[in-house]
């Protein structure tokens, strides 16, 4: 009897998430994994990460470089991570020196592994957790702030949202060009390939680490103490 042919072996395509975001269900069988905090008095602690495609850490070595560039800036000051995740960039903050964090997060299972390393780390209420809309939420917290203490701002979002919601991001830009105070920062966290031309006109400082690029913006730069920004 002839041996049977085996049929070949087609594995479907690899598809790919430029944004590492958002457009698959969770998949209930992911196990949790772990990153950490870099630097600061908390360094090395765990983060609790659910592992899901649609939430795109920052890569370690970027997160580290971020961090030792604003340096300073961070003591003291409030940290908004606008597209948490994780959080680990509103961990980070806190390990660093700053007075308070908020995250903004829409997914209900990611705010509950949030909370898992909340209540793991030593950060007495400092890390205040908004579940919601991040353009809604955001374009509320970067109005008119209450007193002097500088902002670090981190816009990180999905890949793909620069491309579709170029709008609504340039608009929490230039919330924060407006309003923030002295001594602030914005990062803008996007993919090496993304037109930086679509960005609100500044002076940024662009770094680039493979194929991330990450953007700083000081608001003081732009508008003067008054704030008087031309857009």
């Amino acid at each position: 009897m002839p041996a049977k042919k085996k049929k070949p072996n087609r594995k479907p395509p690899k598809k790919h998430f430029s944004s590492g975001a958002g457009r698959r269900k969770p998949d209930a069988k992911t196990k949790p994994t772990k990153l950490r905090i870099i630097g600061g008095e908390m360094g090395g602690r765990p983060i609790v990460y659910h592992g899901e495609e649609f939430t795109r850490p920052m890569k370690d070595n970027i997160r580290e470089n971020l961090f030792n560039i604003l340096g300073r800036a961070m003591k003291g000051a409030i940290a908004f991570d606008l597209f948490a995740g994780t959080a680990a960039l509103a961990f980070e903050s806190i390990s660093r020196g700053a007075n308070q964090a908020i995250a903004i997060e829409q997914s209900r299972r990611a705010i509950d592994f949030i909370q898992k390393t909340v209540d793991s780390l030593p950060i007495d209420g400092r890390l205040k957790i908004l579940q919601g809309d991040a353009f809604r939420l955001g374009t509320d917290l970067l109005g008119p702030p209450d007193d002097d203490t500088a902002w670090i701002v981190f816009l990180c979002p999905p890949y793909i949202l620069w491309e579709e919601q170029t709008e609504q991001l340039n608009g929490l830009i230039q919330k924060f060009m407006r309003h923030a105070p002295p001594g602030s920062v914005l990062v803008a966290e996007t993919e090496k390939t993304f037109d930086h031309d679509k960005l609100p006109p500044g002076e940024w400082d662009l770094r680039e680490y493979g194929g991330t690029r990450l953007a700083f913006i000081e608001p003081v730069m732009q508008c003067g103490l008054t704030a008087d920004c031309d857009f």
